[in-house]
């Protein structure tokens, strides 16, 4: 039997939903000068989880272009404060950040659909948005999802005051290959709502693309881009060159550092299985290799790493800030990263900051983007998953590697993939679908 404030969250809801739906209104004058964009994102600083860092730079350099900007977000969870004041410090000026409280209504779900992070959230946002720039209208409307409630919000607002909408999958929706994306409810029909409306989509690599031109009819390919992740040359620090240019000793113990959440699209687990096969099989690698884990951990990954057998070769530390991640990088021998399946059609943010370190990668697991990648480069190697012998390979391959010698293709990669120029990129692409401004 459905409660009485189940009904009355249910009218409340309905009556904010309608409001939304009805047909745009002419666009409202102008208060202020200036190009203004609305952007939608589930974190913005001072969270620190790892989706912020491509959104605060859209916020960063969108305001060096000219742009004042008004970002909705949501209030981060403890756990992703660590350091978050580090990021919130490049904020500029010209850029506001609205907090917007998680919604508390609960309306009848067979009334009202499901979707990433919430329909009522997607309401809230649309609402508060609307609210704060009733008398500063937005020249175009930016989402970035994941959660993917931020591109419903942002239809509703662009088709409110009439002007472009841009969605940044950061992450896939309906089609990603991980939990930590809603699918069920009515995600897809929103999807396709959402796509159908965009003036232009931007994905992170070119296998995303063409994935989703194959799956949504929606997306129309003239305003489908690729704005891929990237890397700020000025969290760098420059480390001991003859470090960074020698292949190492063959006889000397290898530090390998993995930085980054391990949760559930990046468990541990086989990477940890073949290593302890290693060990368990060639004891003489205990002396040899010595692997670190940086950053949050979800608790199948922190128990997989309570239970490895050999705990002397493991060091595990918490999250840190992004300046102390790089110097971490910096000081492996090697840089891991885990490529379960699925993982296919996707460039982990880390990557672009392990080519930066100049230090050799070891791709773990599946072929797909990365591996092609540190390949094409000559800037590491990849390793299957499955088999001890491949791994010890790998460790031994990775100390006669000298990456330097690929230098030239390294940097001309790196200097096209700074966080700058793709910023300018994505906000070329937000000014050629935006009105003309006088």
């Amino acid at each position: 039997m459905t409660s009485l404030a189940t009904i009355v969250d249910s009218a409340i809801i309905g009556a904010s939903w309608l409001q939304l739906e009805r047909p745009k209104p002419r666009r409202p004058s102008r208060s202020r000068t200036g190009r203004h964009l609305a952007l939608f994102a589930w974190a913005l600083p001072p969270s620190s989880n790892v989706g912020v860092h491509r959104t605060v730079s859209f916020i960063q350099y969108g305001c060096r272009r000219g742009w004042r900007i008004d970002a909705f977000s949501s209030e981060p969870p403890p756990t992703q404060r660590q350091h978050g004041d580090e990021l919130l410090a490049r904020v500029p000026r010209e850029a506001t950040i609205h907090v917007v409280p998680a919604s508390s209504r609960e309306p009848s779900y067979r009334a009202f659909p499901r979707i990433d992070g919430g329909f009522t959230n997607a309401l809230a946002y649309a609402h508060s948005a609307i609210d704060a720039m009733a008398n500063d209208p937005p020249d175009a409307v930016l989402a970035s999802g994941p959660r993917f409630f931020a591109f419903v919000s942002a239809l509703f607002v662009a088709r409110r005051f009439g002007v472009p909408l841009v969605l940044d999958y950061r992450d896939e929706w309906t089609e990603c290959p991980f939990e930590f994306v809603n699918k069920s409810g009515r995600d897809r029909a929103w999807e396709r709502r959402c796509l159908r409306n965009a003036d232009a989509v931007l994905f992170t690599t070119q296998s995303q693309l063409r994935h989703q031109l194959s799956v949504f009819p929606e997306l129309d390919h003239r305003k489908a881009h690729v704005v891929s992740n990237g890397w700020d040359p000025d969290e760098f620090v420059p480390r001991n060159e003859e470090r960074i240019a020698s292949a190492g000793d063959p006889d000397s113990t290898m530090h390998i550092a993995y930085l980054g959440s391990l949760a559930g699209q990046t468990p541990p687990h086989d990477f940890l299985e073949s290593l302890q096969q290693l060990l368990t099989n060639e004891p003489e690698w205990a002396s040899r290799v010595r692997v670190k884990f940086i950053g949050r951990r979800g608790p199948r990954a922190e128990e997989a790493l309570r239970t490895f057998a050999f705990p002397a070769v493991l060091e595990v530390m918490d999250h840190v800030g992004k300046r102390e991640a790089i110097e971490q990088m910096q000081e492996a021998d090697a840089l891991l990263v885990l490529a379960p399946p699925g993982i296919e059609r996707y460039l982990p943010a880390k990557l672009f900051e392990y080519l930066a370190a100049r230090r050799p990668v070891l791709v773990f697991g599946s072929r797909g983007e990365p591996s092609s990648l540190v390949e094409e480069l000559g800037a590491g190697l990849y390793c299957p998953s499955g088999s001890l012998a491949a791994l010890r390979d790998a460790f031994v391959q990775l100390k006669q590697l000298n990456i330097r010698k690929n230098e030239s293709a390294i940097q001309k990669w790196l200097l096209a993939h700074r966080r700058e120029v793709l910023a300018d990129r994505a906000f070329e692409i937000i000014e050629s679908v935006a009105p003309t401004l006088t």
